[in-house]
């Protein structure tokens, strides 16, 4: 990619669906070098408009949203970051905007450009992000209330970690970014031991209760801002991780399992200890040019199944 004439690159940018930011360091933060056609579509502004200013400016007066702790974050340690934010076309409209946001490096190494790659979510989620009936009219008033996402988007009600279909969604773009750029994935997948032993022993509810407790314990481990926690079904979690090497991966894992053992969740009918234990099946790649993002996952839960039959309460790296 680096050796296409920048002519071409910028040709790709402007035939994208997506609307495309390129951001640059400067001494104040990050400031806007470039947007293409579709992202002055999206916002309403011209990429004259927007060029030398912060992308904060998109979200109006609303500075309290969760989604900029994880920007902040991202940015400042040089990850790639995704997030969901209400944002403000030029027209004072609300919508959604999703983002993946990926650094660029120079040959030192140090964070020059991030590129932000944005859509309108709106529709997808057939969600109206304006203030609801009793609210501040004034869409950039801190004071107007929005309907929560959590059932909507992104979260999966019983544990508050996302859920399945964000998971994919989010899965499947990364993907295709690591494919493009080389860039490598690692997929953790844990799953509770013997939890249908600890709802027939002590019911379903305390069998959820079960489930919240190590979906806490496991998401505590994982704060950074590129990682995506979600879970996937029963009691089964699973982790994309970026920027970890295979070196790195089983002491990282095995460090979860030990934080899950912590927790104390007493289950007297396990067969492997008194408390409550998870597997983990771990596969770490760089896509190949034609493979699908499902190859990690089957490489993973057969990773996982191995450290089943291998006695469980294990990490089992993906051959």
């Amino acid at each position: 990619m680096a050796d296409l004439p920048s002519h071409l690159l910028a040709a790709l940018a402007d035939l994208s669906p997506d609307g495309v930011v390129v951001c640059e360091r400067d001494k104040d933060g990050w400031s806007v070098v470039f947007a293409n056609p579709a992202f002055e579509r999206l916002s309403g502004f011209t990429a004259q408009e927007i060029r030398g200013r912060d992308p904060r400016f998109l979200q109006g007066q609303e500075r309290e949203q969760d989604s900029r702790t994880r920007i902040r974050e991202g940015l400042s340690k040089g990850q790639p970051v995704r997030a969901l934010l209400r944002n403000y076309r030029k027209d004072g409209t609300p919508f959604w905007n999703e983002m993946s946001l990926v650094p660029v490096k120079d040959s030192r190494g140090e964070v020059t450009h991030y590129i932000g790659y944005h859509r309108d979510a709106s529709e997808r989620l057939r969600f109206d992000p304006k203030p609801t009936t009793g609210a501040a009219k004034d869409p950039h008033s801190p004071s107007a209330t929005y309907p929560s996402l959590l059932s909507v988007l992104r979260d999966d009600r019983l544990t508050g970690l996302y859920n399945r279909g964000y998971f994919d969604e989010l899965f499947h773009r990364d993907w295709a970014i690591a494919q493009r750029e080389g860039r490598r994935l690692a997929l953790l997948l844990f799953d509770i031991d013997s939890l249908g032993t600890y709802n027939e022993t002590f019911g379903k509810p305390a069998g959820d209760s079960c489930i919240k407790r190590v979906a806490r314990a496991i998401a505590g481990c994982l704060r950074r801002g590129s990682d995506l926690t979600a879970r996937l079904d029963g009691g089964t979690i699973a982790t994309l991780v970026h920027g970890m090497t295979p070196e790195q991966l089983p002491a990282f894992t095995a460090s979860v399992l030990e934080r899950v053992r912590e927790a104390r969740i007493h289950h007297p009918k396990s067969s492997v200890m008194r408390y409550v234990t998870v597997s983990a099946g771990v596969v770490s790649m760089v896509p190949g040019a034609d493979e699908k993002p499902e190859v990690l996952i089957e490489r993973a839960r057969a990773a996982l199944r191995e450290a089943k039959d291998a006695g469980r309460n294990r990490v089992v790296m993906a051959k």
